[in-house]
């Protein structure tokens, strides 16, 4: 599953790397990667076994300076990035936003990447 292989590359920025949503009191720097859309390719024959989903990345980290160095890394690997299953990944949006939680000091940065793999 391509979740997998994502879950292997951000975890190797930072082991605390999450699907959906991170664990109550887990403290940053922490990732959480979400899927946003998966259009499938067809062709005149029907499927073709590729996809081209859309993945949320938002990298949390004390202080903007903080989020910002992680999504930093995390754009640097990612961005370009082709290997195993995956053809290609690349970095489509990216923005600053501010942390909806009741810590002040928690920033995060959101990258969106499109990873076009087979299944």
């Amino acid at each position: 599953m391509i979740e997998e292989a994502l879950y292997e590359l951000l975890s190797a920025i930072t082991p605390n790397t999450y699907p959906v949503v991170a664990p109550k009191g887990v403290k940053a720097p922490f990732v959480i990667y979400t899927r946003v859309s998966t259009p499938r390719l067809r062709d005149f024959d029907g499927p073709t076994g590729n996809a081209m989903p859309t993945f949320r990345v938002d990298a949390y980290g004390v202080g903007f300076d903080a989020a910002r160095i992680l999504a930093n890394s995390i754009r640097v690997a990612l961005d370009g990035y082709r290997g195993g299953n995956i053809q290609d990944c690349a970095l489509i949006n990216e923005q600053d936003l501010s942390d909806l939680t009741s810590d002040p000091a928690l920033s995060r940065v959101q990258l969106e990447f499109r990873i076009s793999h087979t299944e």
